[in-house]
């Protein structure tokens, strides 16, 4: 039974960590990273298939011929003084032979193949890179959404906390007949109010936790306790300076290159059958088929070429690469474009919510202090109820204001540094 209530007990179990921890478990865990580093795995498989195009081929060929009747070779008389008669092979008889084919020469299609390989493997591990980039800034992202939906619960809770402290007050008062039931009334409705949006508020809080969890690739359900996040803000930026960052930083930009070098190796592979094939071979042979063969058994050694393509298709098929290669190149640049504008869009985002944080902070100071001149007002009867519950709603929704916009203005720096690819601050 211990351990039956032990186990119903885990879902409760709160998962305490820090920002870079849930980048950590989501580099190790997140199914998009997990797809993308199979996909290496691939690459690098292929790799090493391609290093054996450079091997020789063995070759081993065993066969066993059984006939219904043994074949002779017959000459009748006339051509000689008497007919003649002698088998031609045996009726039952065995081949068998082992090699090895080796070519010298392809028309460059083996050296092409291989870079293609090597291209292809380091264009996996960028875009793994670039994957890693993307999923950081997705977890810290949530992690930030979580902990504003903390915040936000804790500012209804303040609300929360006094509305009914209000409350207890107008009670007071009117049990003194300075206040009308109508106040407690009024006070009660606002109360019921602020507890409908404190539970939406912690509905938030669950939502924000199962998105993290999809991300960390763990159950949603389970809950997370965060931790307080420790960023620095920078004073000032120099957009130009992004953009360089940028493009030397981002992944993408890395393996979109290195795309290029495939189509390029895949151009030359197709202008191959336009050069002849040269090979060797040696191989051991034997066989019992000719009974007046001897010996049964050899050795040999051969060297060919072969040269065939089907018209000009060779050609046409390596200018469709180069219109392949025109558009990747023309792809390059449109993700450099794409890249800018994304640095740009970050940039803005990151002075606004610059700005909007300065804003919020000053009216959060010009909230708490209208609040507590309202408070005081009432107490000497010189302020209604209406007053100090309009006067609290300010307050929590400067509160509320200046807590979105403080997680706001970290969110535009995460945004920022995935659109740079790295770290902002000079």
């Amino acid at each position: 039974m211990k351990k039956i209530a032990v186990f119903l007990l885990l879902p409760l179990i709160s998962y305490g960590m820090s920002m870079e921890e849930a980048v950590q478990q989501a580099v190790e865990n997140n199914l998009q990273i997990k797809q993308q580093e199979y996909q290496i795995e691939s690459a690098r498989y292929q790799l090493k298939e391609d290093y054996n195009l450079f091997m020789p081929q063995l070759f081993m060929d065993f066969t066993y011929t059984s006939m219904k009747d043994t074949p002779y070779t017959k000459i009748p008389a006339g051509v000689l003084p008497f007919p003649l008669s002698f088998k031609q092979t045996e009726k039952d008889f065995k081949y068998f032979d082992i090699g090895l084919n080796y070519y010298l020469f392809t028309g460059f299609a083996r050296i092409e193949k291989l870079r293609l390989s090597k291209a292809g493997l380091k264009a996996e591990r960028l875009l793994l890179q670039e994957k890693v980039n993307q999923v950081t800034a997705q977890v810290k992202k949530a992690y930030l959404d979580m902990l504003t939906a903390q915040a936000v619960v804790q500012v209804y809770r303040k609300q929360l906390e006094a509305v009914e402290k209000h409350l207890e007050r107008v009670k007071e008062f009117y049990r003194q007949g300075l206040v009308a039931k109508i106040d407690i009334l009024q006070t009660k409705v606002k109360l019921s109010e602020v507890k409908r949006n404190l539970r939406k508020a912690e509905g938030q809080v669950n939502i924000a936790q199962a998105v993290l969890n999809s991300l960390l690739n763990r159950n949603t359900d389970a809950p997370v306790e965060a931790e307080p996040v420790k960023m620095k803000i920078p004073d000032s930026l120099n957009i130009k300076q992004l953009y360089q960052k940028a493009l030397s930083n981002r992944s993408i930009i890395s393996s979109t290159s290195y795309r290029l070098k495939q189509v390029k190796s895949l151009e030359k592979i197709e202008k191959a059958p336009f050069y002849p094939a040269v090979g060797v071979q040696v191989k051991y042979f034997y066989t019992d088929q000719y009974p007046y063969l001897d010996p049964k058994e050899n050795y040999a050694f051969s060297i060919g070429v072969e040269w065939k393509f089907q018209g000009i298709k060779p050609y046409y098929a390596s200018l469709k690469r180069k219109a392949e290669y025109m558009k990747l190149k023309t792809q390059l640049k449109d993700i450099e474009n794409s890249i800018k504008l994304e640095v740009k869009s970050a940039y803005e985002n990151f002075l606004t919510a610059q700005a909007n944080l300065k804003v919020a902070e000053s009216s959060l100071a010009e909230a708490e202090e209208y609040y507590r001149m309202t408070v005081e007002q009432f107490k000497n009867q010189l302020a209604s109820t209406t007053d100090v519950l309009d006067a609290e709603s300010m307050l929590t929704s400067a509160r509320k204001g200046r807590e979105i916009s403080y997680y706001q203005l970290l969110k535009s720096i995460v945004e920022l540094e995935k659109a740079v690819g790295g770290s902002i601050l000079q």
